[in-house]
């Protein structure tokens, strides 16, 4: 998904790995769940010899929410954090509204042909603001066909505040005005590292602000001052 942003990055001298998730890309035949999710970060942190004091988690959206897990699992191996569009608690104690939103999910998940689920995305998009490569970064990279259960399972298996205060470094959150939010208060406050560790939400932005051009370059800035803070 961070492949335009990885791109960037690069250009300031940072090494981008842009690993596919058990159901997703080049891992669509591994069943997805949380610990196949911990098993496949594992094995890439350590194919790429990446030193713990130089490395630096990425997430958006589902590969946020399970990076809740997976950062509590595997947090001897990371400096830092950056968790994007995560500012609604879908656990199992989130709201009556999440839990909807989650069956609605499962259930449309369910019905729609991997052709449906595609359109579905296509109009998705094209109602969004956001203009910077969204097509490209959502959509080329793969979609996590026929995987609607097993992403419900794992939205709606993690509860948030059982991990973060376990983080012994610093995390960095960003999300979008316009996108459904109810915790992201809770969860920097629950950050152990509440000197280094923060929020931004940008106003206007909906649940692919990331890819708004609004916001792209001072995303990234902000990106690239966190890391060098942690580092």
């Amino acid at each position: 998904m961070f492949r335009p942003h990885a791109r960037e990055l690069a250009k300031l001298g940072y090494q981008c790995i842009l690993p596919d998730l058990p159901g997703h890309g080049t891992m669509v035949d591994t069943p997805l769940t949380c610990d196949s999710c911990v098993d496949t970060i594992e094995t890439v942190l350590k194919d790429e010899n990446c030193e713990p004091s130089k490395t630096v988690y990425v997430g958006n959206s589902l590969g946020s929410y399970i990076g809740f897990y997976i950062l509590d699992k595997l947090g001897d191996s990371f400096a830092g954090a950056i968790l994007m569009d995560c500012g609604q608690n879908t656990g199992p104690d989130c709201s009556f509204k999440a839990k909807f939103g989650l069956f609605f999910l499962r259930r449309l998940g369910s019905m729609m042909s991997n052709e449906g689920l595609m359109k579905a995305m296509m109009g998705a998009t094209k109602k969004s603001k956001a203009d910077y490569h969204l097509v490209e970064a959502v959509l080329g990279s793969g979609m996590y066909f026929q995987q609607s259960d097993a992403q419900v399972e794992c939205l709606h298996g993690v509860k948030p505040a059982d991990h973060i205060p376990k983080f012994k470094f610093p995390v960095s959150f960003f999300n979008g005005s316009e996108d459904h939010r109810d915790s992201e208060d809770k969860c920097l406050a629950l950050c152990k590292d509440q000197e280094r560790s923060s929020l931004k939400v940008y106003e206007g932005g909906d649940h692919f602000f990331v890819h708004d051009g609004r916001f792209v370059t001072d995303l990234l800035d902000r990106m690239d001052a966190f890391a060098k803070s942690v580092v």
